[in-house]
């Protein structure tokens, strides 16, 4: 929490009115910045505009690497969904080999059943 001293009593006279000034007969123009070129500019001994040159160079650099990995991700993306289409086959296959030998078993356990029963062995 910031706390701000108070302030019991100002020393300072305070300022008088502001002085007036006349604006007739003159036009408020606004003052001109002299203009730099980038060539005279240096940055570790090479001119701003080379520099910005080796930026422009490097932006198209970066820029052609991000395509190329664009179009990985894109292949990568193709590649991921053909795995999953195929996931979704094997637990598909999985589930009806369970169910067939699910079904394989209680035959084999209702025969084991027939054969064990007393009316089956008169």
């Amino acid at each position: 929490m910031l706390v701000f001293p108070r302030i019991l009593h100002i020393r300072r006279p305070l300022p008088g009115p502001l002085p007036r000034r006349s604006l007739r007969g003159s036009v408020a123009t606004p003052k001109k910045k002299p203009k730099i070129q980038a060539s005279e500019i240096e940055v570790d001994n090479r001119t701003l505009d080379g520099v910005l040159r080796e930026l422009m160079e490097r932006n198209k650099e970066n820029a052609v690497g991000i395509a190329s990995l664009v179009a990985q991700a894109k292949a990568h993306e193709e590649r991921t969904a053909r795995c999953e289409e195929l996931v979704t086959i094997a637990l598909q296959t999985i589930a009806a080999v369970t169910k067939d030998l699910r079904a394989l078993a209680q035959r084999t356990d209702d025969r084991l059943r027939a054969l064990e029963s007393p009316t089956a062995a008169e």
